[in-house]
């Protein structure tokens, strides 16, 4: 049986947002020039984020046109080490070394706009209230039971508390002060009819909801009996039998194949698990459905891990972003003001700061590094600045390699062949996290709902943001003010003989898509939303951001291809460090939390000591 943590949802100039329709900006792409755009602010940039157009061209003339750079002869700058990957984990490896070194030059290379990885913050500006909210990497997971002493440690340092926020999510917002539920919201070019059904589905309230399902009487009595009266299915097998199946056997071919549900029944339950796992059902087993309480698994008797579980609150506005800020505060104290988890909020940073050639640490933006090699006195690295033809190249004692591991097999000449094909293993979840600005929550007061799950449409889930006040800063307390809306699109497709096979599937019909398709296939699903309030979405929305992440998160051990011995050699083969380059991130971990991206610093920096 596979082991694995449990994971969580996928699994951040200032522009002045008012009034009732969208400003001619706020659909249209953006270029990331701070020449042109003073002060340079991409937290505030609307549009197209995350892996946004041009930060993967350079990635993309070595990985998919087969270029090959050369160095430059001459190297730039010099440095102690160069970090490749401004994500957490290459922050933290920043930190580390120069809290070891503390006279050491380092600088930090990114192909993003912006520095923490898919630890993106966004915001909105509505009416004169900054609205601040996540555009990938959401909170911290299970951190009482899942961190390590080094996670700890690194929190510690940094003056996060995650204790406090019991006090600052506002857990009962939603349900008890506004009255709403969870739900899920059928449409109508998939369903035949739009309509929104309040409630929790489980065995309790199964039969009243699924009632009100708009599918045909068949398969609202197959879904039914699965949520109410659930059989064992695989009875008469033993238990080692019944084991080998929950392990072999996907979640939707059991459904299908097994108890036989029928078409509409199956089309609602395909997607139950995308915003979880970041794939649908048939790449799930029937043990991690189990796992997970699925509806059918209920009666095959398949044992379940015991453990504590923790409440999903630990999370800052903006996600882990503030995870980021508060470690590009430590590097580079001249960037904003304050010392504390509460004021890294609303803190004003200034993105002058952050590549000063008086500073120790340089962070340099939108720059990709396409080449890496060991040199008698150390590492040579040569990068290419967005909008720029020529490498540039600088040289470092050391090298962290902490971004996409996929594109270190293709920009390290000298890794072993093994090494490479490890690396080209991860194969990265394809997701869209949609951002929207709202005048107000009143549609979703009207619906009774603040979290939908949509099944058989592009966005899987809309939810009203995570409400939390920390600092100065104040999330909606009513209905009737400013709130962010998100929707989750995972686009992982559903054909495939395996979950890479799916991701690759999917980003490839991601890369297909403009942002004026990402935002008129938005559009189309929530307006069929606010019909059934009897509100209109477009006079509802002040502005959009869509943060595209054809390089989602990490590939993840997947139980139905992999096995744990297999695993562990891959990711052993991955960290392997080449010379004096190191190797960091999530991606080398095979998994996508913030625990395992700051495990991988303390590893790769204690090896750049050693």
């Amino acid at each position: 049986m596979t082991i694995r943590f449990s994971r969580r949802r996928f699994l951040g100039a200032g522009a002045v947002l008012a009034g009732a329709s969208f400003a001619a900006s706020c659909t249209k792409y953006r270029p990331f020039d701070a020449a042109a755009q003073p002060p340079y602010y991409p937290p505030a940039l609307l549009g197209l984020r995350g892996d946004h157009d041009g930060s993967q061209d350079g990635a993309h003339a070595v990985a998919l046109s087969g270029k090959r750079f050369t160095l430059p002869e001459q190297a730039s700058e010099n440095y102690d080490l160069v970090v490749i990957g401004a994500g957490i984990s290459g922050l933290t490896a920043a930190y580390l070394y120069r809290k070891a070194k503390p006279d050491a030059k380092v600088l930090v290379l990114d192909n993003h706009d912006d520095f923490g990885g898919h630890a993106k913050r966004n915001e909105f500006t509505v009416n004169g209230k900054t609205l601040i909210t996540y555009g990938g990497s959401e909170s911290l997971d299970s951190p009482k039971t899942t961190f390590s002493q080094n996670a700890h440690a690194l929190l510690k340092e940094l003056g996060v508390d995650y204790t406090k926020f019991h006090q600052y999510y506002q857990q009962d917002l939603y349900r008890k002060q506004w009255g709403l539920q969870k739900g899920i919201f059928f449409r109508s070019a998939a369903f035949g009819k739009d309509t929104v059904v309040a409630g929790e589905l489980n065995e309790q309230a199964a039969a009243a909801m699924v009632a009100r399902f708009p599918l045909p009487e068949a398969d609202r009595h197959a879904l039914t009996e699965l949520y109410v009266r659930p059989k064992d299915y695989w009875q008469g097998k033993s238990r080692k039998q019944k084991q080998y199946l929950a392990d072999k056997t996907s979640y939707y071919s059991f459904l299908r194949d097994t108890v036989k549900l029928p078409e509409h029944a199956m089309r609602y339950l395909t997607n139950i698990s995308s915003e979880y796992w970041g794939h649908a059902i048939n790449a799930i087993s029937v043990a991690e459905a189990a796992e997970n309480g699925y509806p059918g698994t209920q009666k095959l008797g398949l044992p379940l891990e015991k453990g504590e579980k923790e409440p999903y609150i630990y999370h800052f506005p903006d996600g882990n972003a503030s995870i980021a800020r508060l470690l590009v505060r430590k590097l580079i104290p001249a960037v904003a003001a304050g010392n504390s988890m509460e004021d890294i909020v609303t803190a004003k940073f200034d993105y002058a700061q952050l590549d000063m050639s008086e500073h120790p640490v340089r962070i340099r933006l939108n720059s990709t590094a396409l080449m890496a090699e060991n040199r008698a006195n150390g590492v040579d690295v040569a990068y290419l600045s967005h909008g720029s033809d020529a490498l540039t190249r600088v040289r470092a004692t050391h090298c962290i390699f902490a971004g996409h591991s996929t594109l270190a097999a293709r920009i390290l000449p000298q890794m072993p062949e093994a090494q490479q094909q490890a690396m080209k293993s991860n194969v990265k979840v394809p997701m869209v996290y949609a951002k929207i600005a709202l005048k107000n929550a009143r549609a979703f007061q009207k619906l009774g709902v603040y979290s939908l799950y949509a099944p058989d449409a592009p966005y899987c889930l809309i939810q009203l943001d995570d409400p939390v006040n920390i600092g100065t800063y104040r999330h909606a307390a009513t209905p009737d003010e400013p709130i962010v809306l998100h929707a989750a699109r995972i686009a992982t497709a559903f054909e495939g003989n395996d979950a890479r096979s799916m991701y690759r599937g999917g980003r490839a019909r991601l890369a297909g898509q403009k942002l004026e398709d990402l935002e008129k296939e938005l559009r189309e699903q929530l307006r069929g939303l606010y019909q059934l309030a009897g509100e209109s979405f477009d006079d509802a929305a002040v502005a959009i951001t869509f943060n595209r992440w054809s390089h989602g998160y990490s590939y993840e051990q997947v139980g139905l291809w992999d096995n744990n011995d297999a695993a562990a050699k891959t990711v052993a083969q991955m960290q392997r460090r080449l010379g004096n380059i190191l190797m960091a991130g999530t991606d080398v971990a095979w998994k996508p939390y913030l625990q395992d991206a700051v495990e991988q610093a303390y590893r790769a920096v204690r090896e750049a000591l050693s």
